[in-house]
């Protein structure tokens, strides 16, 4: 598996975010690698008022700001990395619902793209499990992707572990020749305060969730390990650029976010009524 060589990635950058922590979570090490940063623009396609989502609608609230909030929150987290807030672009499409919105988010991306006129385009993982995530990659690709005189594009990685796999990570099953590694090592702890920044996601935010959406196991792991990024000008397309096992990929693909969700709602749910029965013996 060859290292990623920064000296490739010259001229203008775009990340595209889905969600604000995306661009800290799977690029942060990147961004605090990368030498100049006035170069560097991070597209946020989403408004952020979809995280945390509540556990019981109708029931559970959260508050109408959410959405400002998680922005400053990148802003706070990018300013940690050296990029600053006028190259930070947020487009304010509904979370949770860019395929509904997918001719929107193709305008919207392609005009900002165009004014940027960034060498290299970051977007997530083809076979990444949300469904946002997803959105953004086939607008982009379907725009930039196998073309000599367009943006080289790069895939990154936010949701690679998968439960139905037996290797627990999808990037295990990519050809390992497409897969380009990045140590962080050397600026960890630099990402760490960045995404210590995103407290709507990182603590209890409200007092009916059950545990932070991101927990502190997670940061630890994302900072400590690489970062791993896949050319898609260089790959196959599609399923073609995995090893083995590439049917249950595909049907495993379609399975996660559902067990995802539902062990998410129904853990919640048992540890709130565990709660409930505590306080009434009490």
């Amino acid at each position: 598996m060859p290292d990623l060589d920064l000296r490739r990635l010259t001229g203008k950058i775009v990340i595209v975010a889905p969600h604000m922590d995306d661009e800290a979570l799977a690029c942060g090490g990147l961004i605090a690698n990368l030498p100049c940063k006035d170069d560097v623009h991070i597209i946020y396609a989403t408004d952020g008022m979809k995280s945390p989502a509540p556990i019981i609608p109708g029931r559970d609230k959260t508050s109408p700001d959410l959405g400002k909030t998680r922005m400053q929150e990148s802003v706070e987290a990018m300013k940690l990395l050296g990029i600053p807030e006028y190259n930070l672009h947020f487009l304010c499409l509904p979370e949770a619902q860019l395929r509904e919105h997918l001719s929107s988010l193709r305008n919207l991306l392609r005009n900002k793209i165009r004014t940027i006129a960034p060498e290299q385009i970051f977007i997530p993982f083809r076979y990444d499990r949300h469904p946002d995530h997803l959105a953004v990659n086939h607008v982009v690709v379907s725009d930039y992707q196998k073309s000599d005189t367009q943006p080289q594009v790069i895939e990154y990685f936010v949701y690679y572990r998968w439960r139905l796999l037996s290797k627990r990570d999808i990037r295990k099953y990519i050809r390992p020749q497409f897969l380009f590694k990045l140590e962080i090592g050397d600026v960890a702890q630099q990402k760490r305060q960045a995404l210590d920044c995103f407290l709507s996601q990182t603590t209890i935010y409200y007092p009916w969730q059950t545990r932070p959406i991101l927990t502190s196991i997670l940061l630890d792991e994302e900072c400590q390990n690489p970062e791993f990024f896949l050319l898609s000008n260089d790959s196959p397309v599609g399923a073609a650029v995995f090893s083995n096992s590439v049917l249950w990929i595909q049907l495993a693909h379609r399975l996660e976010p559902f067990l995802q969700k539902w062990k998410y709602r129904t853990g919640a749910a048992l540890k709130r009524l565990l709660q409930n029965d505590v306080r009434e013996s009490n």
